[in-house]
């Protein structure tokens, strides 16, 4: 399995004040609501609201939200916790607006601070796997519902500083994920399953590719919790949403690289 966690892969939230300014020499950053709060496990954490106005006049302006535990988790951004909060939702407004945002709307500051760099794919104590989800540029981890004959299925990679793993999601847990794509990406996840190897061979090759997959049956998100939650029957004469036209998730290109 191929591909490494790298901040490379993340713009600096300095670069995207650059392309903002570049773009709205106008533009103002602003930093908004501040707060503390317990919930819903009662850690403490840290909230910053940020603006990015395009011009004076602007009605709608981007907004970026980001949190930190406190104390902070890593030896740059204990003592300074609201200083990186606020330096990253500064880059979540910027990209809000569509700025900077070519590979992740994560910074590569915020996942510096949240101690990305040092992330790794880990066991935790109860048979789960630890890492920061990402969505892939192909349909097999691109974190996209789709509609398959057996039913719902998205997937992702579960990344780490030394590796990773494709993650596959079927049926409510694909699309509860869905539902919580946003607060799910770039962060740290515990993903609970089954792992298989597949293999293919590529097109003009002699030789079989062998990759894990992990089939998830429960996924936890910080501020979510675990997925799926159960979710209720309908009612009796109630009719539910059609299901789009089915689309193959795995294929052979895909696979490539997955």
């Amino acid at each position: 399995m191929s591909g490494k966690f790298d901040l490379a892969d993340y713009v600096d939230v300095k670069e995207r004040v650059r392309l903002f300014y570049e773009r709205h020499p106008e533009g103002r950053l602003c930093t908004g609501e501040v707060r503390v709060t317990r919930e819903p496990d009662d850690v403490p954490r840290v909230w910053v609201q940020a603006l990015a106005y395009r011009d004076p006049a602007d009605i709608h302006p981007g907004v970026g939200w980001s949190w930190m535990l406190l104390p902070g988790t890593t030896p740059y951004t204990r003592g300074s916790e609201i200083e990186n909060v606020e330096t990253s939702a500064w880059g979540r407004a910027i990209g809000a607006l569509g700025i900077g945002i070519a590979k992740s709307i994560a910074s590569a500051d915020e996942v510096r601070a949240k101690g990305g760099a040092e992330d790794k794919v880990e066991h935790s104590d109860d048979g789960g796997l630890v890492g920061t989800a990402e969505a892939g540029d192909k349909a097999s981890s691109d974190f996209s519902l789709r509609m398959t004959p057996k039913g719902p299925v998205l997937g992702f990679r579960l990344r780490g500083g030394r590796g990773g793993i494709l993650v596959r999601c079927a049926g409510d847990l694909a699309e509860q994920l869905a539902a919580f794509r946003d607060a799910t990406v770039g962060q740290r996840v515990t993903v609970w399953g089954a792992i298989t190897e597949e293999s293919f061979t590529p097109r003009g090759k002699s030789e079989s590719v062998t990759y894990q997959v992990l089939a998830a049956e429960r996924v936890r998100v910080p501020e979510v919790g675990d997925l799926p939650t159960r979710t209720p029957e309908p009612e009796p004469g109630v009719v539910g949403l059609s299901e789009a036209e089915s689309e193959a998730l795995w294929n052979e290109i895909d696979r490539v690289g997955a």
